[in-house]
């Protein structure tokens, strides 16, 4: 135990999780994904129950494009905490990428993930324009086409998402008022 105090000393001397946090999300900000983990590596040992530090290797693992890991991170993030400062885009993208598996099971998960976001923050447009595939692939008329309005109104400015929201609507043959 004698060790372990001496360990736990050292901790509190040198850099704290917070430090490697932000040190990461200046690295995820230049795309320096390998410094980034890095620096989420050094954060997680620090403290391995800190919900943002798993938002943040989510993130990471989902602008390197490794959506599995990136699941299970936001998983493991929603699991810790409710009041990750992350949550909202926790939640955005991991309905995502429940979306991007399209299996049935993931697509309510998808919805459940996403009116999470929605209600933590109604003014995005992605949140919307998730909702409005999900609500397509669900075949709901109504809340696909309320949906797809406001991620409209909000200017979403995604154009791969939205290019992807118009060939499911050419799909299913609705989803977008404006025809």
């Amino acid at each position: 135990s004698e060790a372990l105090a001496h360990e736990l000393l050292c901790q509190q001397e040198g850099p704290s999780c917070e430090y490697y946090l932000v040190l990461a999300q200046t690295h995820l900000l230049k795309k320096d994904f390998s410094k980034a983990e890095e620096c989420l590596r050094e954060a997680i040992q620090i403290d391995y129950l800190n919900p943002n530090v798993w938002a943040q290797k989510g993130h990471l693992c989902y602008l390197s494009g490794n959506l599995s890991e990136a699941k299970e991170c936001y998983e493991r993030t929603i699991s810790f905490v409710t009041d990750a400062s992350e949550i909202h885009f926790v939640y955005l993208r991991l309905g995502s990428i429940y979306l991007k598996e399209k299996e049935l099971k993931e697509i309510a998960e998808a919805e459940d993930a996403l009116s999470e976001a929605n209600a933590l923050n109604n003014n995005n447009a992605e949140v919307w324009a998730y909702l409005a595939l999900v609500c397509m692939q669900g075949g709901r008329q109504l809340e696909a086409e309320q949906s797809y309005k406001y991620a409209i109104k909000l200017e979403l400015k995604n154009e791969e998402l939205l290019q992807e929201i118009h060939e499911v609507q050419r799909m299913v043959g609705f989803g977008n008022p404006s025809f």
